[in-house]
């Protein structure tokens, strides 16, 4: 049986209103009691919030309104102890556009970074092509300081779509799921997969 937590309105330990880690740590046997035997978590990861935590700045990172690394360490170890398991949700057809590489990406477009990233020219000005965005309007943004380079974001223009044909990009995708799966992650659901 998996059991969907999104955390923000799950439990809240703090009384700061969002709900968080420690929260989700303090209903495990209840979760037991249900006969759950995983957990399908949420974005936890360190965010902006442009889209509810799918908009991701660091993969390495708990946002800090759910709570630390340490934390999230407490919550694997008491779910393990439970015999539940923990898959989280992994987003990685975009990222956020605060994440490193898209900084980088936006003070060089045509640098390494770049690459890491669906830029392209326009046509005098206006966006590559007419695509529209799941969110309503372009999926193209201009790029400040640029008159005809655009970068492609499927979503919210603060979720710039990765470039899976780099195989950089893939390489350290793939190593930030091992990361995470040394953590003692039993697997992920894999958020808009069909867009990659």
């Amino acid at each position: 049986v998996f059991y969907q937590i999104y955390p923000r309105s799950f439990q809240d330990s703090n009384g700061d209103g969002i709900g968080d880690i420690p929260g989700i740590i303090s209903r495990l046997d209840y979760l037991k009691w249900l006969g759950v035997g995983a957990v399908w978590l949420c974005p936890v990861y360190d965010s902006p919030n442009a889209d509810m935590g799918y908009d991701i700045r660091d993969y390495e990172k708990i946002m800090s309104e759910f709570g630390t690394m340490e934390d999230f360490d407490t919550l694997l170890r008491e779910m393990h102890k439970r015999d539940i398991k923990l898959v989280m949700d992994l987003v990685v057809n975009h990222c956020s556009s605060e994440h490193e590489w898209f900084q980088k990406a936006m003070a060089d477009p045509e640098g390494e970074y770049g690459s890491y990233f669906y830029i392209k020219d326009g046509k005098d000005g206006q966006p590559p092509t007419n695509w529209r965005s799941y969110f309503g309007g372009s999926v193209w943004e201009k790029i400040p300081g640029y008159d005809n380079k655009f970068y492609l974001h499927s979503f919210a223009k603060e979720q710039p779509d990765l470039n899976w044909e780099n195989e950089i990009v893939r390489e350290k995708i793939y190593e930030m799921i091992c990361w995470w799966m040394d953590q003692g992650l039993s697997g992920f659901r894999i958020d808009a997969i069909m867009n990659i």
